[in-house]
């Protein structure tokens, strides 16, 4: 890992001074700025609830035999009171330029690496240097790991460990204090400059190759996925359907249509949850409707841009053009049933929202025609077939 990338896990090192790792905690309560800045210091809990290396179970994990916590056995002769010094040769994997993060495969996983911004499910163990018992273990709560990889939701040490391992991979990785808690550490679980020993396994993950494993997923593993993951997905099926849209259009709708159920199958957990799957639906939406437009489902096309539409009189979501697409859209369909009348209407809603669009003046004076072609054969023919031609 060069300079850069592990500038980008916002790592503070100075040669020069004391070195520490900026990480963000919970307090319980707030600090007294006077006393700091007075000089007589001051004291502060830390919230139990960060989401690795949590310390809700410390005090259960300590009733754990320490060979039953770690899923892939540490040699306890040679971790003999906590020390790693005495299995220090067993990692001769560096994964930073400073060697500070150190690695020994245990189970060679399979495919590639896990890409950055990928959706990961892990079960871990984590270790502090002194400490004969994890401090946190997922295991013991038998409820895996979910983040997406490079969102900071953990430690740096644990970002960098997962970066360099592929699904199915078990591995143990020595991580220095400055990648984990820094100079300081959370007392009383996690000593001062202490070093950590992560067992980590890959159960999964998702990215925009793996997009397919998400329908072999159990319905339980798929309530796992995190709403930005499921958001990615979305955009995932969004793109690839963008991308054989000229030259398939079935194949495009399928595309959208696959990202559209897995946005419609997640349940938000809040408003601004559902603002965001919204958000995302709207733009499926208007692809789909355009597709099906494409393949003559007019009636289906109609059905997609008027779910985009409500969405967008969300005053949170509200976008004129997305409107005026919308109502656009439905302006055409209706156009290929030959139903001039409700096209009118469609095109006039479309107008409020884009009145400067050169398409839309432009589909008027097709409009025009159109109507004025169909008069005329009414009054030649004495027959209404003001619901029988479509004209562009």
């Amino acid at each position: 890992m060069d300079n850069q990338e592990t500038a980008s896990y916002k790592l503070t090192q100075d040669r020069d001074k004391d070195k520490f790792y900026n990480q963000e905690v919970r307090l319980e309560e707030g600090i007294d700025v006077g006393s700091l800045f007075s000089g007589k210091g001051t004291t502060f809990s830390v919230k139990e609830e960060a989401p690795f290396n949590s310390l809700e179970d410390a005090n259960k994990a300590s009733t754990w035999d320490f060979n039953e916590i770690s899923p892939i056995g540490i040699d306890l002769d040679a971790h003999k009171n906590g020390a790693f010094k005495g299995i220090e040769h067993l990692f001769t994997e560096k994964l930073t330029e400073d060697g500070f993060i150190v690695k020994q495969l245990i189970k060679p996983g399979s495919g590639p690496m896990i890409p950055s911004r990928a959706w990961v499910k892990i079960h871990y163990s984590t270790y502090a240097e002194g400490h004969d018992e994890p401090i946190d273990s997922t295991r013991l709560r038998s409820r895996p790991h979910n983040f997406i990889l490079g969102d900071g939701v953990n430690i740096a040490a644990v970002e960098i460990a997962v970066s360099s391992m592929k699904k199915g991979e078990k591995s143990r990785f020595l991580a220095h204090h400055l990648y984990c808690y820094g100079e300081m550490g959370v007392p009383p679980r996690i000593p001062k400059k202490a070093r950590l020993l992560l067992d980590i396994e890959v159960m999964m993950y998702l990215d925009d190759d793996k997009i397919n494993e998400y329908d072999s997923m159990s319905p339980d593993d798929r309530k796992d996925i995190p709403l930005e993951g499921i958001l990615k997905l979305g955009s995932i099926c969004r793109q690839k359907g963008n991308e054989v849209f000229k030259k398939n259009t079935k194949q495009a709708y399928n595309n959208y249509l696959k990202g559209y159920k897995i946005l419609d199958n997640h349940s938000p957990a809040d408003e601004e949850e559902g603002w965001k799957l919204e958000e995302e639906k709207i733009r499926i939406c208007l692809n789909l409707a355009q597709a099906c437009l494409e393949q003559g489902r007019t009636v289906d096309s109609r059905r997609y841009s008027e779910e985009a539409a409500k969405y967008l009189l969300n005053e949170n979501l509200n976008s004129s053009n997305k409107l005026a697409k919308a109502h656009y859209t439905i302006f055409k369909s209706y156009m290929k049933e030959q139903k001039l009348s409700d096209a009118k209407s469609a095109l006039e809603e479309a107008v409020k929202h884009a009145p400067d669009d050169t398409t839309i003046r432009e589909a008027f004076v097709k409009l025009e025609k159109a109507q004025a072609r169909e008069n005329e054969l009414e009054r030649n023919t004495g027959l209404d077939v003001g619901r029988g031609m479509g004209w562009i």
